[in-house]
Parts: structure tokens; sequence; C-alpha cells
């Protein structure tokens, strides 16, 4: 691909991300993950490994109480874990944090009770709340780097009501000079869809990658490609800096990320995809911190157009 081709792309890219449901006469329309308003189930990653720690933040907007089921699968796509929890309802709002995941009851007199709690501290991965079937869930998460002292935050990714699960195509995101960050982190989900869960059904994956993520990094200020590459992921999930998916690389200008996937040998053809008809579906979330100030990005969908 040219320089001038991945140019008009981007531009044509960023027109379409500032007019929220455009459609163009070959219907390449923007879809993804819903951001913006409540939704049936909920997506949030969270790290907790390598001196990082991550909570969370639901709020359930239907107008009753709800028990939402929390499932956390590792970055292999394991469920490692599984918790049901009330939450009040016209807004009500429940905290989890990664190290102390449990059960929660409340009773009609407000009364609440917790179960044994569960950490999940030294793993990566991500957790699906799904809530009784109401689309009335928002939430957020945080991520710490206890190391640097920094944070960053992202609203969670709904699906089934409003948000959807975009197979093919590309996410996209953006970043500040990592030269100039002290903490930089991508994550990059492989979901199946329309029950949201890991790419292995929650089992242990195959030997073989379940996925390939390939990542291509556009130079802002010299507007062309600057680096590209392709990782094969044996699991659900990639949890990277930019600087450990491009060693060696001169990371010294704001960049545009362009991430797309594609199906590994362990899940084409495989027990996992039988038909070989299901295809791959991301997300993805790129937080950087310059200092003990962060900032979180949920990537954006986008669509490729014909040359």
């Amino acid at each position: 691909m040219s320089t001038r081709t991945m140019l008009v792309k981007v531009l044509l890219l960023a027109g379409l991300l500032a007019a929220p449901g455009r459609v163009d006469a070959q219907n390449d329309v923007l879809a993804g993950g819903n951001t913006d308003f409540p939704d049936q189930t909920l997506v949030m990653p969270f790290a907790a490994a390598n001196a990082r720690s991550t909570f969370f933040s639901i709020s359930n907007c239907w107008t009753g109480k709800l028990t939402a089921r929390w499932t956390f699968y590792d970055k292999s796509g394991e469920r490692i874990a599984e918790v049901l929890r009330d939450i009040l309802g016209e807004c009500g709002t429940d905290v989890v944090d990664v190290t102390n995941v449990r059960s929660r009851t409340i009773n009609d007199q407000g009364q609440v009770t917790e179960g044994t709690p569960q950490s999940l501290a030294g793993r990566d991965g991500f957790v699906v709340v799904s809530g009784d079937d109401n689309p009335g869930l928002l939430g957020n998460f945080t991520m710490a780097n206890l190391t640097t002292n920094s944070a960053f935050g992202v609203d969670a990714t709904g699906f089934g009501t409003v948000g959807t699960l975009k197979q093919g195509g590309v996410v996209l995101g953006t970043t500040f000079n990592p030269s100039t960050l002290q903490d930089n982190l991508l994550v990059i989900l492989g979901l199946n869809s329309p029950a949201i869960t890991s790419l292995t059904n929650g089992n242990a994956p195959p030997s073989q990658p379940v996925f390939n993520v390939t990542i291509t990094l556009i130079d802002n200020s010299a507007q062309g490609t600057l680096a590209e590459v392709t990782v094969p992921v044996t699991g659900s999930a990639l949890f990277a800096s930019l600087q450990e998916l491009f060693p060696g690389t001169a990371l010294n200008s704001s960049l545009s990320l362009f991430i797309s996937a594609s199906e590994g040998p362990g899940y084409s053809g495989t027990s996992l995809d039988p038909d070989g008809d299901n295809g791959i579906g991301i997300i993805g979330y790129y937080g950087q911190a310059v200092g003990p100030f962060g900032a979180g990005q949920s990537l954006r969908a986008g669509a490729f157009f014909a040359e």
C-alpha cells in the first residue's frame, strides 16, 4: 500500500469518525462497540501483572435492581472467575477491584452480603459483564501503574443493544510521541459473538496462535508508514507497549495506529471454528502517561475503502 493511498484512507476514516451513522453508496459503515450509551453487555480489560492494577465501575441505569454476571477471562482465553453482583437501579453503582473479586447480594432492606474474595493479581485479561438482558449498563475502568504512579481510564465497551462486534476492517487510535511517555499500553481483545466470550470460549488455548494482530504506525509528522508488525496471539488478548512491539524503531513522533486481525491456525478449521465462517472480531484500548498524568482511549472501528 502506497503512502498516498494510506493517507487518503486516513482522511476518509477521519471524516467518517466525525459523522457517526453516515453510510456511503457501497454500504461501508463504521461499526463496533458502544462506548456512549447504556447497553446489555459490557466488556472491559484488566491489567494486574507487571506492577499494574485495575478497578471497574458499573452503573445500572435500569429502573430496578439487577443481578450482573461478571465473567473474567485470562488473556489466554481461559475463564478464571465468575461472580454475581447486585446493582441498585436508577444508576446505582458497583465498584470492583481486580484483586478483590467476589459476589454481592443486596436484600430488600438494603443490606449487603459479599462472598469470598478472589485476587486476579499477576494476570492480564478482560471481564464480560451482563445484566439480566436489560440494556441499562454503563461502565468504565481505570488501569494504574504502581511503578510510575500513573493511571488512565476508558469507558467500557457495550454490546447487544447498540454495540456490534466488527469483523474485518480495522480499529484506529492515536498516540503522543512515545519517546516522551513514561508509560503506554496497547490492549487488543479477540472476541466471539453474539454471545460475547473469549475466542477459546473460556477454555485453555490451543498450542498454535488463535489470531494474528497487525499493527501499522503512521508517522503524523512525516505523513507515511513508520513501521508495521504482525503479532501471533496464542489466546484471546494482546497486552504490549509500543516499545515492546517495535523494538529498535525510533518512536519519536506522534502516531496514528491502524490495527487489524486475521484468523490463526489455532482457530480456523478447528473446534473453535469448525465451519471456518465465524471470523475474528476485535476491540482495543490504548493508554498513555506523562509522569503521573495519563489518558486512555477506546480504539474506534473503521472501514477500509476500495482502491
